[in-house]
């Protein structure tokens, strides 16, 4: 990539990675084609093609044990049940460690799966030049797998249920030194690109002060939008309404309402969100780059809320199952789900009690926070209240007094609501294990085994690299012609 002449040090691990991965790779592959004939159900269309779209799924703080947690939610007895992830076939993990830490987070991370770029935490879509962290380096711009399809033509879209301008959508949109600078990612997303689609929440960040938003620059974002020609929607019924060539779609002020309390609003389900970017990216004839996320697994795990954090992912492969539906029928499609982190250390089983009482949370209507906000003044309602909306008809005097006498009592909720399911958490912020990574279409075998986070935008930027999009039946031409030279170098690189 281009980008890669920018930082030094960092651009040549990089390129080694990429060079590891595509070097000598003949895309038409004897290997590849064999590996087809073995298992249809995965390649039926041949690995070998290089997808014209790209759609990645980033679950923010979905690690394994999430995954888990929700399987085994929607099974009967002590089984789990099937989710959308359970049916990719190429899976992988992902190492998760930033330029400057084992832990990471979304900023990094995100930069990661947008750039091919280690960073340091916090930062957005920028990396240093030395391989290695060094004290109060500079960071330099690197050019995103969305601006990279941007520049051949493809459109491009974000999806959300966090704010727009938090730090994993701002990845693919914007450089900045600091994911707190929503105001500013706020401008660069929507300005400095011409991105389709861009649907979440964060309304305060498009609006100055004295419109009811957070701007401090007199900046109203929302008309600048309407200017560049987007249709602006802010709720379930005008997205499904919208029509034209861009949409700006911002559902709440801050980040989106959990799922579990969404049939309260008007705001639009992740898989709803999913199938409007489809509908209207799909529509470029040279392809589309589209981003979901899947952000508020992420929150709930901060807060160790564990039905909303089920809840969350439960959503989130709602829309994955979008995704990999539209993939099955168009057959350039690639779809890539990961995560960048897990958050909360979440576990099934605690204490040493062997057990997940997965009932404990189906009795769970509401979110904690709006449990909380049900109780009086006085709060004598706490029995009434959590008999209603978690389904909990025996709170003994202890759980009661402590939530009658708690700073935060959605935080006391969250955690009797978890000790009752077996649930346990080891922090309150993210952990460095690995995290899950799911693939499905063209170059998706490319994603097995364990990897860094970063070869997942090497494997975008080189379906964008101008080296793919052929017509398939070129490449079968090509298969057929070069198929015993290509044979030996495709063993060498496997």
């Amino acid at each position: 990539m281009k980008t890669m002449k920018k930082v030094g040090g960092l651009a040549l691990a990089g390129t080694i990675a990429a060079t590891t991965l595509f070097s000598g790779l003949s895309f038409g592959n004897a290997d590849n084609v064999a590996v087809a004939k073995d298992n249809k159900e995965q390649y039926h269309f041949g690995n070998s093609q290089q997808p014209k779209n790209v759609i990645l799924l980033i679950g923010d703080g979905m690690g394994s044990n999430q995954v888990s947690a929700a399987a085994y939610y929607k099974g009967k007895g002590f089984k789990a049940g099937e989710l959308e992830m359970d049916k990719f076939k190429d899976v992988g993990l992902a190492r998760t460690y930033s330029h400057d830490n084992v832990v990471t987070d979304s900023a990094a991370a995100a930069t990661a799966f947008s750039a091919s770029h280690k960073t340091d935490n916090n930062v957005i879509g920028q990396a240093p030049k030395n391989e290695e962290h060094e004290a109060d380096e500079a960071h330099f711009d690197v050019e995103t797998v969305l601006e990279k399809a941007a520049a051949q033509g493809k459109s491009t879209g974000l999806v959300s249920t966090a704010r727009i301008t938090h730090a994993t959508p701002a990845a693919f949109a914007s450089h900045i030194d600091h994911r707190d600078k929503e105001d500013d990612i706020a401008v660069q997303m929507l300005l400095e690109h011409d991105i389709e689609v861009l649907l979440g929440g964060g309304k305060r960040h498009f609006l100055p002060k004295s419109e009811g938003g957070k701007r401090t620059d007199s900046k109203n974002l929302i008309t600048e939008a309407k200017k560049k020609g987007y249709h602006v929607v802010g709720d379930r019924d005008s997205l499904d309404d919208a029509k034209g060539k861009k949409v700006l779609g911002l559902f709440n002020d801050s980040h989106m309402t959990y799922d579990i309390d969404r049939e309260l609003t008007k705001e639009p389900s992740l898989k709803e969100m999913t199938e409007k970017a489809i509908d209207l990216l799909e529509k470029e004839k040279k392809g589309f780059f589209l981003m979901v996320e899947g952000g508020r697994i992420d929150h709930a795990g901060h807060s160790n809320y564990p039905a909303e954090n089920i809840h969350e992912t439960l959503a989130f492969d709602d829309a994955i199952k979008v995704a990999k539906e539209y993939a099955e029928k168009h057959k350039d499609t690639l779809v890539i789900v990961t995560a960048d982190h897990e958050t909360g250390g979440m576990s099934m089983g605690v204490n040493g009690t062997y057990g997940f009482n997965k009932d404990a949370l189906r009795s769970v209507k509401r979110s904690v926070d709006y449990i909380a906000g049900q109780l009086n003044k006085e709060r004598t309602n706490i029995k009434d209240v959590l008999a209603k909306y978690a389904g909990i008809k025996d709170l003994n005097g202890q759980e009661e007094e402590a939530i009658k006498k708690a700073k935060s009592p959605a935080d006391v909720i969250a955690k009797i609501i978890s000790d009752r399911a077996l649930i346990g958490w080891t922090t309150t912020g993210h952990t460095a294990v690995d995290v899950p990574v799911y693939a499905f279409g063209p170059q998706s075998d490319k994603l097995t085994g364990t990897i860094d986070n970063t070869q997942i935008a090497d494997v975008i930027a080189a379906a964008y690299s101008g080296k793919g999009n052929q017509n398939q039946n070129n490449q079968n031409n090509q298969n057929q012609n070069n198929q015993g030279n290509n044979q030996n170098q495709g063993k060498k690189n496997r």
